[in-house]
């Protein structure tokens, strides 16, 4: 399993910096998510979860949609979260870029708690220490962390299993990290209040049955190509729009909505996905080398 997930994590580390290269401003949304999930199945992995694009007060879930508009912006702060998997075994990364120099602070502060966060990761370790960890570099900086966003226990094909990581001292976060986990960490910080909440769109969405009498011919055609992990629609360009509309309404798929922070503070994220071995943890998408 590590020699695998060491192999996807090569493939997203050198998607995210292929995707860091690509961000200019002006440039589409859309190419940049279908240019580095093309890199990702170019290179021996598949997109575990559609490149999340996510701008400003957007913490996460926005991924491109069929003909968007959407460009990078001239000035902001733009979260690249790339997802890929071999066979099921997943890698989760992101990072953020700050363009102008008045939301660098952020940027570095979201930097540093994940830096904070990875020093912990160690066997015997209780999830919600390193929240506490997170939560102490955000306000450092004088920011404060996204309470009601967390890491994530990633198992094969299920990239949220259960236990999370919370980014601030959640004493419910109490289980110990133990050798063989896998853990996605992911520091959110805004100059917000520190919330999200449900956005008006959907971008992303998941399997939830996979027998339906009258949309099984596409339940066969999504979940032949991604199983139970998140898609998007423009990933089946030969479907139309209103299959995922009735699908939606049917329950046959669920709609990740875009999360927001509530305030309209912007935030900031990095993330790794971690392997707990004896001695510590092992930073699989090995992010913070890319900023």
């Amino acid at each position: 399993m590590l020699q695998i997930l060491r192999h996807v994590g090569d493939v997203v580390h050198k998607a995210l910096k292929y995707a860091l290269d690509l961000a200019q401003p002006g440039v589409p949304v859309l190419e940049l998510c279908e240019k580095v999930e093309e890199f990702i199945r170019a290179n021996g992995a598949k997109p575990a979860f559609p490149v999340n694009v996510s701008i400003n007060e957007v913490a996460a879930h926005y991924t491109a949609k069929r003909r968007d508009a959407l460009e990078i912006p001239k000035s902001g702060v733009v979260k690249i979260d790339v997802g890929a998997h071999r066979d099921g075994y997943i890698v989760d990364a992101a990072v953020s870029i700050a363009f102008g120099s008045a939301f660098e602070s952020l940027v570095k502060a979201a930097r540093g708690a994940l830096e904070a966060a990875l020093s912990l990761a160690k066997p015997g370790v209780r999830a919600w220490q390193i929240g506490e960890a997170v939560e102490r570099v955000a306000k450092g900086y004088g920011f404060r962390p996204i309470y009601n966003l967390t890491g994530h226990k990633i198992e094969r094909f299920i990239l949220h299993a259960g236990h999370v990581v919370p980014n601030y001292p959640d004493k419910t976060a109490s289980q110990q990290l133990m050798p063989g986990d896998v853990y996605a960490i992911e520091p959110f910080v805004t100059n917000g209040e520190g919330q999200v909440v449900d956005g008006r769109e959907v971008t992303i969405f998941r399997l939830l049955k996979m027998r339906h009498k009258s949309l099984q011919q596409f339940i066969d055609v999504v979940g032949a190509e991604v199983g139970p992990l998140p898609f998007t629609p423009r990933w089946f360009p030969r479907l139309d729009d209103s299959v995922f509309t009735q699908a939606l309404k049917l329950g046959v798929i669920h709609g990740y909505e875009v999360l927001v922070e509530r305030s309209r503070g912007y935030v900031a994220q990095f993330e790794d996905t971690v392997y707990i071995g004896e001695e510590g943890a092992v930073p699989l998408a090995r992010t913070l080398e890319l900023l």
